[in-house]
Order: C-alpha cells, then structure tokens, then sequence
C-alpha cells in the first residue's frame, strides 16, 4: 500500500490560527496575507507545548488581608528626577515596564539618557534588535556615553536573553524593541500578535524571577496603538507614552498605567544636538510673554498629574467666508469649544453663528479637561469684541450649559502654578473662593456663579 502523504495544515502567522486550506485573509483575526503552509503528520493540528502539570495540586492557602505582609521596595532612581516621578519615585525592582511611541519620536534616544546615568551605578544591559551595537556605539559617542558598564547585544530571542540577563547580572534591561524579539519555538514572525504576547511574557517572568527591571520600547501603528491591538499592556506594570511632533523640540513621556504610582504625570523634554535635556521650568514652557496687549489670549492652569501648569488658551474669532462657520481646535477638544460657542451665543448674545473660530493650546500641549472652559470662553469672547482680557488675570471653572461656573478641583494646586508665572488676581468659580483667599487678596479674587458675571471687561 502506498504510503499516505502527510496532510497540509495552515497556520496564520498573526493569531496561530489553524485551518486545512489557504485563504486570504484569517477567519479569526481578520488580518490579509498571512496564512503559511506548513506540513502535518496525518491531519494533527498543531499544538503549542504544554508545560507539565505537578503531580500535587496544591495551592498557596489564602490568608486574611489583614495578616498580609506590605512588601517594601527600593526604587532605582533614574538619575532623571522627570521621569523619576512619572514613575511614581523611581524603578520599581523586577517590575515591566512599556515605552511606547511613533517611530522616529526618540524612544531609542530616552533609553540611553535613562542608560547614561544608571550605569554611574552598576552595568545596563541594553539590547537592540533594529540596530547593530556598532550603530548604538555610535548614537552613544555621539551623546557623550562611553562607560564600560554599558553592555550591547543585538540579541532577538527571548530565551536567549533571558539566559543573558542571568549571567550579567545588570541592574536594569533595556529591549529596543519588542516588535523584533521572537520567542524561538513560535513559526510566526517577529511583530505579529503571537509573538509580541509570549515574548512579553517571557520577559514577564524573567522580571518577577530575577527582581531586574525591564524596559520595552514598542512602535505606535498609524491607528495609535502599540503593535496593532493592544496586547501588551495587561501584561505590563507600567506603561509610558513619548509623545511629540518629529520636527518639534519638545518630547512629552506620559504615564499611562502604573501599578506602583499615580497615572497622568508627565516628563518633558527638549530634543538637542547631545541627545533629550529635561525641562524643568514647564510654565515659562507654555505661557508665553505678554509684553503686547492681544486680545484672544487667556492664562489657565490644569492639572498634568500631579502636578499643575500655567497654560495659555488663544482664540481668533473672524467673519465667515463660506456658507456654515467653522470650529478649529488645535490641543483642545473641538467638541468642547462648539458648545462653548453655543452657550456664549445664548446667554451673552455673542453673535457667532457667522464667525469662525480658532482656538489653541499654546506650546503644543493637548488638554481636555473642563477647568479650561472658563478660559476658552474669555478668549473666544475677547477675540470677538476686540478687547483685551485683564492683564496678569487668570481664568478657571467649568461651563455648563445653561451658562453657570461650576468648581473646579485642585484649586490651590493650580492657583499656585499661576503665581509662578506672575499672575496676581483671578477669576474663579464660587465655590472655590475659600481656597484661593490664602493666596490672593480678597480684593484680586473675583467669583462667579454665571457667565453673566463677568461683566464688560
């Protein structure tokens, strides 16, 4: 009898989804071109490797929450106090941590800031998939990195790192990036969901297992998500977002999950010739000089975090040349800003129903918190009737829609920030009025309940 030729299995390289023919595109997760052949042994599917069971089912007995011992950890400090808080206080030991980002942002340029001063205090193990060490030498010349206890690898198998991480030994692992690490008993390629999930997941418990800290560097796809779906972050500690235009100086590093700290805090750096400086003085950052008088521009202050900044609202409000008026809002939400419009319109008899308006967040920040409703409605209605706002006034409430103020939170924070910058009196809701007399004269204090409150100024 002839022998029976070994059946053909199908396997897609993004989900390891198995099929007994070709199609174009997967039937499980959609994705186009990425079904391969592979060669059965008489129609088994494909299994992944099951670790063994131990022969004793025990567990760990569950004890009182109040008997639970609190686990005490010493962070490593970054040598960067920015990020250092966004961080929450610095490294946390055997904890994963994912920096997203654009391609071309500077997450690779971060990782050696970070790498240059930690290795003041022991060795880093930096591994770079995408570049060549000599190619990461040369970046790190160039930034005025040469330490010894720097180490490269241009290593792309997690087991193979893993078994590296154990015989140097160093205090923090940097992988740049994720998308190129392959887990060796995986047929799908580097970067698809598959292999990103168990790579990670190796990494996962090297972190747990050794107490050192790993850094992921991972690509933000043009739909703004890490890899595609967003397999990665369940899995993670923390996660952190660089953030910023390519041809703008200033980088933004965002906290976005961190299991041992507060999300919402963010770094800023600027982009020079040596590699990222860190800026310290965020307010001078984004509140520009008011050295003319301009109508349309308002001082704010919000919370990043936690902490406040001084930000600086703008709005051109001009006669429409088209048939239906356009709302334009460039780091503020646009949602927002029409329903501001409506409500001046209504209860200020602003006439804007023939008028475009442009608002924007000076010094490219992107802010949609509530507490600059006030501002934006100051700014839209001094650029429409041509009159300046107050000098050194700032503005802060929420906006309802039938025109009231509401408190805001926060308010001593970002009353603080705002005399920081030079601002001396304030507009704020009623119901804050007590925490902004400890820092403004009664006389500088003006709080209101409506809209209509504001007067002609």
């Amino acid at each position: 009898m002839a022998k029976k030729p070994p059946a053909k299995i199908f396997i897609c390289k993004s989900c390891g989804a198995q099929s007994q023919r070709w199609a174009g595109k997967c039937s499980e997760c959609g994705e186009w071109n990425n079904i391969e052949e592979l060669v059965g042994n008489g129609g088994a599917r494909f299994e992944a490797p099951v670790l063994p069971r131990p022969q004793d089912r025990r567990y760990a007995v569950p004890v009182p929450i109040t008997q639970v011992e609190e686990s005490k950890w010493d962070r490593i400090s970054t040598g960067l106090s920015e990020i250092d808080l966004v961080l929450g206080g610095g490294i946390v030991p055997g904890s994963l941590i994912l920096i997203g980002g654009e391609p071309g942002v500077g997450k690779s340029t971060l990782v050696l800031e970070m790498a240059r001063e930690i290795v003041r205090t022991g060795k880093v193990l930096y591994i770079s998939g995408e570049e060549s060490a000599a190619q990461i030498a040369l970046r790190a010349k160039r930034m005025g990195i040469e330490d010894k206890n720097l180490l490269l690898s241009s290593e792309i198998y997690a087991e193979n790192i893993a078994a590296m991480l154990a015989d140097t030994n160093p205090i923090v692992l940097f992988v740049d990036s994720i998308q190129t690490i392959l887990k060796e008993s995986l047929v799908n390629q580097a970067g698809t969901v598959t292999q990103l999930r168990e790579s990670t997941q190796v990494f996962l418990e090297t972190a747990k297992r050794s107490g050192i800290p790993i850094f992921l560097t991972g690509h933000i796809t043009k739909e703004g998500l890490i890899a595609g779906p967003k397999v990665l972050e369940h899995l993670v500690d923390t996660v952190l977002y660089f953030e910023g235009d390519r041809v703008n100086y200033y980088r933004i590093l965002r906290a976005v999950k961190n299991r041992f700290g507060a999300v919402g805090d963010t770094a800023i750096f600027e982009m020079v010739a040596g590699g990222l400086k860190q800026v310290t003085d965020r307010n001078s950052l984004f509140v520009t000089s008011h050295s003319e008088d301009r109508s349309g521009s308002v001082i704010s202050s919000v919370m990043e975090g936690s902490r406040a900044i001084a930000v600086e609202v703008q709005a051109l409000v001009t006669k429409s040349s088209f048939g239906q008026a356009r709302r334009m809002a460039e780091g503020l939400d646009n949602r927002r800003v029409i329903l501001l419009a409506a409500v001046l319109e209504k209860y200020l008899g602003l006439t804007l129903s023939q008028s475009d308006i442009f608002s924007n967040l000076a010094g490219g920040l992107t802010i949609d918190e509530p507490s600059l409703d006030l501002a934006i409605a100051v700014a839209i209605g001094s650029s429409f009737k041509e009159r300046v706002a107050p000098r050194n006034t700032a503005y802060l409430g929420e906006v309802g829609l039938s025109g009231e103020v509401r408190p805001i939170g926060q308010m001593a924070l970002r009353l603080k920030a705002l005399v920081g910058v030079g601002i001396d009196s304030v507009v704020i809701p009623l119901g804050n009025k007590e925490e902004a007399i400890s820092l403004f004269p009664t006389n500088k204090i003006k709080a209101i309940g409506h809209l209509k409150d504001l007067g002609d100024w």
